[in-house]
Formats: structure tokens, sequence, C-alpha cells
């Protein structure tokens, strides 16, 4: 019933071209596959702990919800959500409803990718949840799909990949949030200070959030040497220090740097 993986961050993009060079090449991100598509295109790139982000472009239709999203706030880039992967989505969704939560965009149809999501208003959380049952990974469920890219459009990066071991955000409502990570999703808890928490699955970055400030995800937290820990003031003083990388719309920090 519960997520088994904190499975990517989405950013909706402009264009793969303009974030893929920035998360290949400063963080040597490895391309995993991408799917030209007329409603919205999906790329992912994948990091040394399993870790994933998905780039979502544009399609070629005009009512495309990805150029909606970001003409609402005329931004290149934008957090778009955060998926989690469960292995009984129906289950998954029997509980958030019994939690109160209500499912939107529910599509069980395929045997190969089941999803739904979670309005950000009602999680409290202030930024889009998908729950998604998989048979495989994007690479593997795209077969000879017309549209399937295997290679990236830009250089292989040079180097090993970095880890991703924490996406830190801020939300509108921890009791409510905590309630949703904790009882629909399996989360388990880590209180670090007033008002911020830390919440870990099986796979996939822990997820910190704190209740201060504008709702919404503001870090990604990569470390180049591959480790995966973390340390909060270290995410703390790059959320409130690193800059908005233009071609993503969220702060990055390699918290394995050497100083």
């Amino acid at each position: 019933m519960t997520a088994y993986a904190l499975d990517h961050v989405a950013l909706a993009v402009r264009d793969w071209a303009q974030a893929g060079p920035v998360l290949a090449g400063r963080y040597a991100g490895r391309w995993d596959s991408g799917f030209r598509q007329p409603v919205f295109s999906p790329a992912q790139l994948e990091y040394a702990d399993g870790m994933r982000i998905e780039l979502l472009e544009p399609g070629a239709e005009p009512s495309s919800f990805v150029r909606r999203f970001l003409d609402a706030r005329q931004a290149a880039a934008r957090p778009h959500h955060i998926t989690f992967k469960v292995g009984d989505i129906r289950a998954t969704l029997d509980r958030a409803r019994e939690c109160g939560f209500e499912p939107i965009q529910v599509n069980l149809e395929s045997e190969m990718w089941k999803e739904a999501f979670l309005h950000p208003k009602a999680t409290g959380l202030g930024f889009l949840v998908q729950v998604a049952q998989a048979a495989g990974t994007p690479a593997d469920l795209g077969g000879d799909l017309p549209g399937l890219h295997r290679t990236p459009p830009w250089p292989a990066p040079a180097g090993a990949a970095a880890a991703l071991p924490a996406v830190a955000g801020r939300v509108a409502d921890l009791e409510t949030a905590g309630r949703v990570l904790r009882e629909v999703l399996g989360g388990i808890e880590t209180p670090l200070e007033a008002g911020t928490s830390s919440w870990a699955w099986p796979q996939g970055a822990d997820l910190v959030l704190s209740a201060a400030g504008e709702p919404g995800l503001e870090l990604l937290a990569f470390r180049g040497d591959g480790a995966t820990s973390w340390k909060l003031d270290e995410l703390l003083s790059a959320a409130g220090s690193e800059p908005v990388v233009p071609e993503l719309g969220i702060r990055t920090v390699d918290l394995g740097r050497a100083d």
C-alpha cells in the first residue's frame, strides 16, 4: 500500500536541452530515456543512488499543460511534481480516500504504468504529488515506441555521477502534509528542529520540509562524491543562499564538494 521509493522530481522546462546539460555537466546525471509526445515530452536522468530528475518539455499541441504551467509564471523552468512509486496503487488510493485526500487525474488503464495525483492544496504540501505503479523503468516501458530517444541530445558526462540524497522544500501546512506522507505514503519521519522534519523511504532521496516561507520545492541536494549523507545546517544554508538555477527553476547544491 505505501510507497517504496521517492522515485523522482519532475521539472517543467521549455526545452530538454536547456536543463539537461546542467544536470549532466555539473552533476554527471546519466541519461535514461526521453519521449517526444504531442502534449508533453518527458526525459529522465539518473544519479548514482538511483534517484532521478525528470524534465517535462511542452509538446507541439498549444494546449500542453506544461506550457500553461510555465506561462502562468512566465518562467523558463519550474518544479512540477514529485513521484512516489507504490506496489499497489489501488490500495494506496483507497488509503488516501480513507484519510480524506481525494486523488485526481487517476489513470489505471495500462498494465505498464498506473498513476494518480494528490492536489497540493488538499495535502498541505504546496506541490503536486504523483503516485505511480510501474512495470519497469521509463526505458523499459518505452520499448520501440515512436519518439523514444535512447541517447541524450547533449554530450555524455565524464566522471562518476553524483548522488541526490535529499530534496528540500517548504509546505503550507506541516500537520496535514505529515498525515499524507506518513499515513498514505508510509514515510518515516525524523523531526529535526522546530518546524522542520525529514521523511525517508526505502529507496530514493530524503524529503526535508519546513513550515516557514512560500510553499514549494526549493532545493536539490547533490553529492559529487556519491555519498548519501547530508546535514541539516548545510541544507538550510544552501536553501537560503544558493541562487535559483535559471535552466532548472530550482536551487542546487553539491554537499560533497571540498570548501
